[in-house]
């Protein structure tokens, strides 16, 4: 292989015919390397000097001329910068493949040749800063790029058409069907400029397709988030939406709107910023992240009274809850006391769990620490206005108010259910429901700091809002393919449960099928994880709040029967609830929020503003933020 050399001109001289391309391919590669081998202060240095041995050399400069016309610029106007793929995984793929495989360039292409060398954005500002002498010294050696310009919008045309046309992308688009699309016309309009390149009418008709193509495309960016978003659907329009800025910056290129140092550095810019996997990723994701949060949200006003009639309703719902969860904690102490393999103990509770949970959410009754990741959802779309922190300060205090009688209501009807069925069990078997040995060991587990309660209630925290994500991920996907009115109006449904009974299984799975994924997935990890964990040797645990309470009822209740109560140990055990609680509570609470934030790009000084204001809040009315609901 060829050795790069300190003067390219006189290696280009050198070049042998024989294997022309080879050789050729080599020369590139190891200019450009010898080029960007010294820093940008001194680089412009070696690019005169190139300049001058070139024009000294009528040979090398007649080489350098076919190596150039044969360096496939239509690729590098066409491709720099822009995704590869056209589907978000496969991009995703691509760019790992080409982080970690060595890549193989065998054939003369200038795209490749700058892609070995690894530019970055200095190398785009140096290209930038460069002074019209050296830029005019070069015009005249590299010669017109008309052709090669024509060429890439056509093939940008081929493929941003093929994507505006596609089936998935036509669903969001505000047509009807292909034939009204703008992206239909766009490869007649290029024809129309390759034609007659010259012409003023042919470019202003091409940029106008151009425009009503990009039109397009914003208004079904706009109509995802009403619609539902595709992670992969919003990469796609952003791959569509580049193209066409592209179209439109090669076009100002060739009527000379636009300076060529200006349009160079932006193809070496793309370089640098089509290696990045995150820069990648982030714009499609925060899209969805934003969804997700926005469904979350809109989920999360149900979570909070608005009047005291709803406070009322929401703490009686929260009771039913409770009792369902003292059953909940009952069956949760059979399965353990079963002699079975952990994968299937691991089963059975989260059989047990997501049983009760989905049941809460059939009958509309409250679980406190399902509520937290959803509200801070719902905050964060508060924050987002500019009324000087009043709506922020009232949703707070609402949302306060509600997980206070929730929290409440689910204790109230788990723990002295859990004791009544502890003292029916002592009165019909002679003997309380576990042994002092068993709920010995419970109140020990709970302690505040001889166990892991801390650190389990703050995973048991991450479990809760991962449940919000999931119940919002399934919002969103409702939307995205119209669900619930495809039930409504599918025929097969029809003619199996009548018109109405189709029309109210559409209903039900409207306001409860996200719900329910958001329980299944909480009782899964709850349930199955934990148990999962030991086949690695973590001994993972968890410590929800209302299963934690009614579990400790049973605990004492067993333990008034069988003897003294460890009142110093029953201490501990009780701060750990209230610990437990808390991090439920706050953990899952500020991932929600967190996530929200960011999804919405929102200044995080906002954060201090609704700080300082609800305690100003917190020290006039501090009744506002657990019962007192004061409309003013």
């Amino acid at each position: 292989m060829q050795a790069i050399s300190d003067d390219p001109v006189q290696a280009l001289a050198l070049l042998p015919l024989e294997q022309a391309e080879e050789t050729e391919r080599q020369w590139l590669q190891n200019t450009l390397s010898w080029l960007k081998s010294t820093p940008p202060e001194t680089r412009t240095d070696r690019l005169r000097h190139f300049a001058e041995g070139l024009r000294k050399l009528p040979d090398a400069r007649q080489r350098f001329k076919q190596i150039w016309g044969k360096a496939c610029l239509p690729r590098l106007f066409s491709e720099a910068g822009l995704p590869e793929a056209t589907s978000l995984p496969r991009e995703l793929i691509a760019r790992l493949k080409r982080r970690i495989l060595p890549q193989l360039e065998d054939e003369l292409d200038l795209y490749a040749a700058i892609h070995m060398t690894d530019p970055d954005a200095a190398d785009a500002d140096w290209i930038a800063g460069l002074d019209e002498a050296d830029t005019s010294a070069w015009r005249g050696l590299l010669g017109g790029s008309t052709g090669h310009i024509l060429t890439a919008i056509r093939l940008l045309a081929v493929r941003a058409a093929a994507i505006g046309v596609s089936r998935g992308v036509m669903k969001v688009m505000p047509h009807r069907c292909e034939a009204e699309s703008p992206f239909l016309n766009l490869l007649d309009a290029v024809d129309q400029l390759a034609h007659s390149p010259g012409g003023a009418g042919t470019r202003d008709a091409l940029q106008e397709t151009i425009l009503n193509c990009r039109v397009s495309a914003g208004i079904s960016h706009a109509r995802m988030e009403e619609m539902g978003v595709s992670s992969d659907l919003v990469f796609r329009l952003d791959l569509v939406i580049a193209q066409l800025e592209r179209m439109d910056a090669l076009l100002r290129l060739h009527a000379g709107e636009v300076d060529g140092r200006a349009f160079a550095a932006m193809l070496v810019r793309g370089f640098a910023e089509e290696r990045g996997i995150r820069t990648l990723a982030r714009n499609s994701v925060n899209r969805v992240a934003r969804q997700i949060v926005t469904h979350t949200g809109k989920s999360g006003e149900h979570y909070i009274a608005g009047s005291r009639s709803e406070w009322w309703i929401m703490g009686f719902g929260a009771v039913g809850a409770g009792v369902i969860t003292a059953f909940t904690a009952l069956f949760k102490y059979v399965f353990a006391s079963m002699a079975l393999a952990p994968l299937w103990t691991g089963i059975a509770h989260s059989v047990n769990y997501t049983a009760s949970f989905v049941l809460m959410q059939m009958l509309g009754w409250m679980l406190a620490s399902k509520m937290p990741s959803m509200t801070a959802a719902a905050l964060g779309d508060a924050l987002e206005k500019d009324d000087g922190m009043r709506s922020e300060v009232n949703l707070v205090t609402a949302i306060t108010r509600t997980q206070t009688v929730v929290t409440v209501g689910n204790l109230l009807g788990a723990i002295p259910l859990s004791m009544l069925i502890d003292a029916l069990i002592q009165w019909k078997n002679g003997n309380p429901f576990l042994t002092r040995e068993a709920a010995l060991h419970g109140i020990e587990s709970m302690h505040l700091w001889r166990s892991l309660t801390i650190p389990f209630a703050a995973l048991t925290g991450c479990f809760l809002w991962l449940s919000s994500l999931a119940a919002g991920w399934t919002a969103n996907w409702m939307a995205l393919h119209r669900l619930p009115a495809g039930i409504a109006q599918s025929r097969r449904l029809r003619r199996s449960l009548g018109t109405e009974g189709a029309v109210g299984l559409a209903q039900i799975v409207e306001h409860h099928l996200s719900g329910v994924v958001g329980y299944v997935c909480l009782g899964l990890l709850l349930g199955l994880l934990p148990f999962v964990s030991v086949f690695a040797g973590v001994p993972v645990e968890v410590r929800h709040i209302t299963l934690a309470g009614a579990s400790l009822a049973y605990d004492v209740s067993s333990l008034v029967w069988s003897g003294p109560l460890p009142g110093r140990e029953l201490s501990w055990a009780l701060l750990g609830l209230a610990a437990t609680g808390l991090l439920n509570f706050s953990v899952s609470f500020a991932l929600g929020l967190w996530l929200a934030i960011r999804a919405r790009n929102l200044d995080t000084s906002g954060r201090r503003k609704l700080l300082s204001a609800l305690w100003r809040e917190f020290w006039r009315r501090p009744a506002q933020f657990l019962w007192r609901y004061d409309p003013s």
